[in-house]
């Protein structure tokens, strides 16, 4: 279970056209600040029901989360089996990872530098996989536009991200991720993007190859942007504790 975390109002479930299907010129120009200002991370918010189902191999399993972030940079994510009872409650921060194993009774802790060793990505990652555009200063002054995409690579520590950008509706339809050790290639999709009056977000994520996994798909359902940030996290009381590293 602690493998597959690592790795109230309904939304409009409106499709959202692409810059080449709209019929709209695109700029040849995208700026990043731009693409920046439509993530998820933002502003807070709280992602009530999200459908996950997460393979490995020839197994699989469907659970449930619920997800609220507290700018700057804390997410409090509750994972549960259909039947409605939570296996799990995680905290991620910019610096640290705490996972309450509900089954197992144990207190999972670590550090940044204890994941991303382990996995080769750092907890601030997780972001990306809601499709949000994390960039360096090298690129504010925007990228190129070519038949309404936009491609940005960024360059991290141990790994390169290629953000693939519609140029229309500024949101990322394609992520994938170079390890520059081992060449282990993720591609992270997003679809069925909607709409809520606030914020324009995929509904569908799909990533490859991602944490040991063959694939994890998430369904968003239910989301609120702009809701209180109330973060809590109670450690299991008498839980053993162990160190991810």
């Amino acid at each position: 279970m602690v493998l597959i975390i690592i790795a109230g109002c309904s939304v409009k479930r409106t499709i959202l056209p692409s810059a080449r299907d709209s019929g709209l010129e695109s700029s040849s120009r995208l700026m990043v600040s731009d693409v920046a200002e439509l993530n998820f991370t933002a502003q807070p918010f709280f992602i009530q029901r999200a459908d996950i189902n997460i393979g490995s191999g020839n197994e699989s399993q469907r659970v449930n989360a619920m997800i609220r972030f507290a700018q700057p940079d804390s997410f409090l994510i509750s994972v549960r089996v259909f039947a409605g009872i939570e296996v799990a409650r995680i905290l991620l921060t910019s610096d640290s990872i705490l996972v309450n194993d509900r089954i197992n009774r144990t207190l999972y802790y670590g550090s940044n530098q204890n994941l991303e060793k382990k996995y080769g990505f750092d907890l601030m990652f997780f972001p990306v996989l809601l499709g949000d555009l994390i960039t360096g200063a090298q690129v504010l002054s925007g990228v190129n536009c070519e038949d309404g995409k936009a491609v940005l690579r960024e360059f991290r520590t141990n790994y390169i991200v290629n953000f693939f950008i519609d140029c229309e509706t500024k949101k990322c339809m394609e992520v994938t991720v170079e390890n520059e050790f081992d060449k282990e290639y993720i591609s992270i999709e997003f679809a069925n993007f909607a709409n809520d009056g606030k914020m324009i977000f995929p509904r569908r994520i799909k990533t490859n190859n991602f944490a040991n996994l063959a694939f994890f798909e998430m369904i968003i359902e239910r989301v609120e942007f702009g809701a209180g940030s109330n973060i809590e996290f109670i450690p299991g009381r008498n839980y053993e504790r162990v160190e991810l590293k």
